[in-house]
């Protein structure tokens, strides 16, 4: 029996010591993998690209400027030529000004209002005809009609006529005379002025007129006022494709805001009017409204020239003439730095400087974490090796047991 029992613990102790082999094994493998993943990292690191702080001599340039009398020029650009006998340099160059524009903007829920409005117009003498035979005049091809006190109507729009203009009231009513337009507007004129030779004034009342933008009171635009006039044109150039520029005069309307002067025409102002939504208060939550201005704005002028430059010993343009000019202009030399772009790029530095630190720290990370692992497997081949170093030990023990016993069981059947 106890060499059975010595024989089954030799088998024992050989399959744990074989397990502990596998065990080992397994730990190299591991160890093995975590070496691929720790040389996979530092190429990682190895491939990065450390950001590099840009420096204010790239974003700085020499910049060559003139005073030509009246403007500050500035050139921007030279382009060297090489088949012209006269001028060496291609140049562009620009200056800023004072350009009289017209400006367009969209005015939300402008709140016009449309209502009526006594207007003074004039008549051109050509258009007033007198019958040579019964003595009645036309004017425009309408009838001359005299004034009739008793009729509501026409007694309804000359008191609005005396509101607004109380000095045609101090004519009186029997030499009142009117006319009725095509649109069935009646206009009223003093008729002793019909004899004469110069155009006379009537007045009317206009419906649908717009009276008010917001808080402003609408009037209609005076040609003969230059500043309205030089206004107007310089609007209808900037804007050929607006309805404003193919507005009559007596189509556009202008007010005033905070001491700038605007305009809008009659159409623009007309579809604003009726595109509230609610009737009960037409003046809210209109559409928006096109409206325009003119002013002065700072403006690049900028132009590309044939010049001939003149340089220095070392190699600075000190003078330059334009090839339509007699005229030769000292250059002056700056270096200018373009801090927007510089920032720009410094902008660009800090992220990427922050993106590589990120990189960095996650790699140190990984490296932390593949080490940490590396060494829990390591201390577990040790304690696998103590184990394998004892099993060793103790199988050599049963196998001396094992000898001893077949030696003494032989000596027995000696």
């Amino acid at each position: 029996m106890g060499m059975a029992a010595s024989q089954a613990r030799y088998l024992a102790l050989t399959a744990r010591k074989t397990n502990v082999e596998y065990e080992g094994q397994q730990v190299n493998q591991a160890r093995t993998a975590l070496a691929n993943q720790s040389a996979n990292t530092f190429n990682e690191l190895l491939a990065l690209e450390v950001p590099t702080a840009p420096s204010t001599s790239d974003y700085t340039t020499l910049q060559y400027s003139y005073e030509d009398g009246t403007t500050g020029e500035t050139i921007t650009d030279m382009t060297a030529l090489y088949d012209d006998p006269e001028y060496n340099y291609l140049v562009t160059h620009y200056h800023y000004s004072d350009v009289f524009t017209g400006i367009q903007s969209k005015k939300s829920n402008p709140q016009v209002v449309m209502g009526l409005k006594p207007t003074e117009g004039v008549v051109d003498r050509a258009n007033i005809v007198q019958d040579p035979v019964s003595g009645e005049y036309t004017i425009n091809g309408k009838e001359v009609q005299d004034y009739d006190p008793l009729n509501n109507v026409q007694k309804d729009s000359l008191s609005q006529i005396y509101e607004e203009y109380p000095d045609f009231e101090l004519v009186d009513p029997a030499n009142i005379g009117f006319y009725q337009d095509d649109d069935n507007v009646m206009h009223f004129f003093d008729k002793t002025q019909l004899a004469g030779t110069d155009n006379i004034k009537d007045y009317y009342v206009q419906p649908d007129v717009p009276t008010y933008v917001g808080n402003c009171e609408v009037s209609a635009y005076d040609p003969t006022d230059e500043e309205q006039k030089a206004a107007v044109e310089q609007i209808k150039e900037d804007f050929p494709d607006a309805v404003f520029a193919n507005a009559d005069d007596d189509q556009i309307y202008t007010w005033e805001y905070q001491g700038k002067r605007y305009f809008a025409c009659q159409e623009d102002l007309y579809a604003s009017a009726i595109s509230g939504i609610d009737p009960a208060l037409p003046s809210e939550n209109q559409d928006k409204l096109t409206y325009y201005n003119a002013q002065d704005v700072k403006t690049k002028i900028e132009r590309t020239e044939k010049a001939f430059v003149d340089f220095d010993d070392q190699g600075r343009a000190q003078s330059i003439r334009y090839e339509d000019s007699s005229l030769t202009y000292t250059l002056k030399t700056e270096t200018i730095t373009d801090e927007a772009a510089y920032q720009d790029a410094m902008n660009q530095y800090n992220y990427e400087r922050e993106v590589y630190e990120k990189a960095i720290q996650d790699i140190n990370a990984k490296t932390e974490k593949i080490q940490e692992q590396d060494r829990t497997l390591e201390l577990r081949l040790r304690q696998l090796d103590t184990e394998q170093d004892a099993l060793q030990t103790e199988m050599e023990a049963v196998k001396k047991v094992i000898e001893k016993n077949i030696e003494s069981t032989f000596k027995t059947f000696e």
